[in-house]
């Protein structure tokens, strides 16, 4: 089973420090839930963990190219090769014609990979979280912070994190089993 461990802070300086040690010691998959946004928790998360930038922006980038890219080509292939129009002294590849079209396209293919990459990467397609049902999780909606920490492979390992977290200034650390 994949367990985790949630430790309840009083305040955000408490759960900063936390990040910190928890960074300090090599943890690299921390999860924080906070009643408001906090920059510096952010901050210190993001210093801690190592974390890189998303590449979301390229992806979103290379989809609205490749949507362009899509429509350009379907138009050639229709209009200017499979079946060539005269129309009105018009050549049948006749690039102004398809701009509108391709111009459309792309930003509907950029949108729909921000989209559904906003959902993915925010993790917004789960309805609920085994996190939901721990004793006390509702005051992260009112005063209190939470961290997450994934507990590794050590039979040992999950006490020695929750001595780690109750010295950085935990009020308490619950372990939550995961099933399978």
């Amino acid at each position: 089973m994949a367990d985790r461990l949630l430790a309840e802070f009083e305040d955000e300086a408490a759960i900063i420090a936390a990040i910190r040690r928890l960074g300090d010691e090599g943890y690299g998959r921390l999860e924080v839930y906070m009643p408001f946004s906090s920059q510096e928790v952010e901050e210190a998360l993001a210093l801690a963990t190592g974390a890189r930038r998303s590449r979301l922006p390229l992806a979103i980038f290379l989809f609205g190219i490749g949507g362009a890219s899509a429509a350009y080509f379907l138009q050639w292939l229709l209009v200017g090769y499979l079946y060539p129009l005269d129309a009105g002294g018009r050549p049948p590849h006749f690039p102004l014609a398809f701009v509108i079209i391709t111009f459309e396209m792309g930003v509907l293919a950029a949108s729909l990979c921000a989209f559904f990459g906003t959902l993915i990467l925010g993790r917004l397609v789960r309805l609920t979280d085994d996190v939901q049902g721990t004793p006390g999780f509702e005051s992260v909606t009112g005063d209190r912070f939470w961290l997450e920490v994934p507990v590794r492979g050590a039979s040992d390992e999950p006490e020695r994190t929750r001595r780690l977290l109750i010295d950085a200034g935990a009020l308490r650390a619950l372990r939550l089993e995961v099933p399978r």
